[in-house]
């Protein structure tokens, strides 16, 4: 299965608790934004835990924290809207995406875990995102 993580989430919308408020359904387009949010913050996360991490200067790391506090945001102005549980799934498959080793070795080989203009691409990437959830909100029913 090529996107397992999809396919739990959208499990995870349809299962409701007769006490919280019931989850609205994710579209597509926010489907596929936070499984891409997942990974992006799965990067940043195998960045920081490697040891090319002590190695970069203070203001990158700083960066590093900012951009991961970013896409946090994102997720929960998502959850917002449709889901509460949303958050902490995407926190769970954050850290689980940050394990695997093929994951990892990706980072090492492309980006040497922390360089390679991986801080760049996620700058890029974090502001694209925002721009776009933004726009998608606000065109949608009742934009939190």
């Amino acid at each position: 299965m090529k996107y397992p993580i999809i396919f739990a989430l959208a499990a995870l919308l349809f299962a409701a608790d007769a006490t919280a408020k019931r989850p609205q359904i994710l579209p597509e387009p926010m489907l596929v934004n936070l499984f891409a949010l997942t990974e992006a913050s799965a990067a940043l996360q195998i960045c920081m835990d490697s040891n090319a991490y002590s190695g970069l200067p203070a203001n990158q790391k700083s960066l590093l924290n900012r951009l991961q506090g970013n896409i946090n945001s994102l997720v929960q102005k998502i959850a917002r809207k449709y889901d509460e549980d949303l958050f902490p799934f995407f926190e769970q498959s954050r850290n689980e995406a940050a394990k695997r080793p093929e994951r990892i070795k990706t980072m090492q080989e492309q980006f040497a875990y922390c360089g390679n203009g991986m801080l760049e691409r996620m700058k890029r990437y974090v502001f694209d995102s925002r721009q776009k959830l933004d726009y998608f909100l606000s065109q949608q029913p009742n934009a939190q």
